[in-house]
């Protein structure tokens, strides 16, 4: 299986490079670190598990794509460059045994250290707040794996599908910006042209609510809530089927997420493929 040996590769040049190392240290530090803050500023004596948990959600939320980026933007267009390509695609494997090792390998980049951090993070929750819930803990762990994979692919596909480095940070930073960070203006821009009125917060139209959600950012809101499981966690869901008018329907589900979801994953890996599969390699 020539791919496993590309993604084995992959990773033991992580560790080399020290990458792996750092985003150890970075994931320790943010899983450990910033969930002893809610018991730092507790009064009155250990604060319950949830507060501890709810806490990391948006450090979580901001930190893992921007690792998934970085870690994915030069796996291919890196080699490419340099010229070990070649050596690689002559080992022998093929150009999809190259893609699918590079996304098994750079996702486990993000993966091991994120074991690593939760690892490390749960004996902190454990030891400073009460009612500690391994399914919830469990479910955050998965869900931020998830949430690497998703970002890593993304950005192995663009690293598939352009010829140079400054190209592909280039999407990679243009892409993070417009469907993450800008996205929730661009239905609320058509809300306005439609009705000449800013949205509220409630009784929205499905498709706008559906329109927000296509950002891989709101979609891995919805599906953290079939992750995780406690109280508190449906105030995570800023696209909530609560907030349509009228009946919801099936794409404003939960579950209908992790439908777009895998698009996010399957369509950038599909089309940075088609283009890599066609590339001429200098």
């Amino acid at each position: 299986m020539t791919w496993l040996h590309v993604a084995r590769k992959d990773f033991q040049d992580a560790g080399r490079s020290r990458l792996l190392w750092v985003l150890t240290g970075l994931l320790v530090l943010l899983i450990a670190g910033l969930s002893a803050i809610p018991y730092v500023l507790a009064s009155d004596g250990r604060p319950a598990f949830e507060s501890g948990l709810l806490f990391l959600y948006s450090p979580i939320g901001f930190l893992i794509p921007i690792v998934g980026l970085i870690v994915g933007y030069r796996a291919i267009v890196g080699e490419r460059e340099s010229g070990t390509i070649r050596f690689l695609l002559g080992l022998p494997n093929t150009r999809r045994d190259v893609m699918l090792g590079k996304l098994v390998g750079r996702t486990a980049v993000v993966a091991v250290p994120t074991v690593i951090g939760f690892a490390v993070g749960g004996v902190v929750l454990a030891l400073l707040y009460e009612g500690f819930a391994a399914g919830a803990y469990l479910g955050l762990f998965a869900f931020t794996v998830v949430m690497g994979l998703v970002y890593v692919a993304i950005a192995l596909g663009i690293s598939a599908s352009v010829d140079s480095r400054a190209k592909a940070l280039a999407v990679v930073a243009t892409l993070y910006v417009v469907v993450d960070i800008a996205w929730s203006f661009v239905p609320m821009s058509i809300y306005w042209v439609l009705e000449r009125s800013f949205p509220g917060f409630e009784n929205l139209p499905a498709w706008y609510l559906f329109l927000e959600r296509l950002s891989p950012g709101q979609a891995l809101s919805a599906i953290s809530l079939t992750l995780v499981d406690f109280v508190g966690a449906e105030d995570i869901d800023v696209t909530a089927a609560g907030r349509v008018a009228g009946e919801v329907p099936f794409y404003l589900e939960n579950w209908f997420a992790w439908v777009i979801v895998l698009a996010w994953i399957i369509v950038p890996l599909g089309v940075g493929y088609l283009r890599f599969r066609d590339a001429t390699l200098n």
